[in-house]
């Protein structure tokens, strides 16, 4: 392994491996971070919505001007019952929400940000493999 890894396209693939990697968790952090600056609200749960493996819900909360919003949210953390109060992150734009979130989302922002981060760090290992200079033949 460690000999192909060597040649020019193993030198290129472990290059962009690790490009493709880093750009991603560079992705999830910036994402997680714009995320927890939206505004906040508590909201209920109307009802539970699933289609095949994914879960949503549908909730309504208020906005800071006191009109009421309903979305359908992606449900990524613990199962939602109807009525059950959750606190939601939304994103104004010109007085409308333009996205929105559960607020106990970030599960999924920790597993992809462990996933590309351990892919980074076996990444730039490889890359140490891939160019470390041959050893002289004595």
């Amino acid at each position: 392994m460690a000999k192909s890894l060597k040649s020019s396209t193993g030198r290129f693939v472990a290059g962009l491996v690790l490009v493709g990697a880093v750009g991603g968790l560079m992705l999830v952090i910036q994402a997680s971070t714009e995320q927890k600056s939206w505004a906040s609200t508590e909201g209920t749960v109307q009802e539970r919505l699933k289609s095949g493996k994914s879960v949503s819900v549908k909730v309504e909360f208020p906005l800071a001007d006191g009109t009421k919003q309903t979305a359908t949210l992606s449900e990524n953390g613990p199962a939602r019952q109807p009525g059950e109060r959750v606190t939601v992150r939304y994103d104004l734009v010109d007085g409308r929400v333009v996205e929105a979130a559960l607020a106990d989302n970030d599960q999924a922002h920790w597993v992809a940000g462990g996933m590309l981060g351990v892919l980074a760090v076996g990444a730039l290992f490889a890359n140490f493999i891939a160019w470390a200079p041959r050893p002289r033949p004595e």
